[in-house]
């Protein structure tokens, strides 16, 4: 990490140690940085953005060291998968896992139990399990537009109930594909 990006993490750590937000967008991170959790040792941080950097993991001990988040943000970046981890947030009500590289729907998702919204749009998303989808009480609106959704499961997340699903129209992926 060039130092200007060093100093610019360093400076947003210490603005999180006031509000506990961390705002760790645009850092140019290709991995989170272990320091951050030392730095915010005492920190309860509720908020968590690392949009528009170049993730391609997330940390297994990042919901170890953060376990009071309730939004965290993880637009713009090479995500593939979430770890099984995620599932100790237990406060975390808003996720944004938009604009990854996620092409099987994240299992870890369904083990948040106090989520409320899910940004999931613009991934290669194929397949959701529709049925765990619409057990999942506390959630209210999930965001899967610009993702190339089977028919039958496109077709399937539009007769839920609930939550509010938001897709694209399934002709449209079908016109890209040809």
């Amino acid at each position: 990490m060039a130092a200007a990006s060093v100093t610019r993490v360093v400076r947003r750590c210490e603005e999180a140690k006031s509000d506990g937000n961390l705002d760790l967008a645009s850092c140019e991170l290709t991995s989170f940085p272990v320091a951050v959790y030392q730095l915010l040792r005492n920190t309860e941080v509720h908020c968590c953005i690392l949009n528009s950097n170049l993730l391609k993991l997330l940390p297994k001990r990042l919901p170890a060291q953060f376990p009071h988040l309730q939004e965290l943000q993880l637009s713009r970046n090479q995500l593939q998968s979430l770890p099984a981890e995620l599932q100790q947030l237990q406060q975390l009500q808003r996720l944004d896992i938009s604009h990854n590289r996620f092409s099987i729907f994240p299992e870890a998702v369904f083990q948040l139990k106090a989520l409320v919204s899910l940004n999931a749009s613009n991934n290669a998303i194929v397949g959701v399990d529709v049925g765990k989808l619409g057990g999942m009480e506390s959630v209210a609106d999930v965001d899967l537009q610009a993702n190339p959704l089977a028919e039958a499961v496109h077709n399937d997340l539009q007769q839920l109930p609930r939550p509010k699903v938001t897709v694209s129209p399934w002709e449209e992926h079908f016109q890209d594909m040809e």
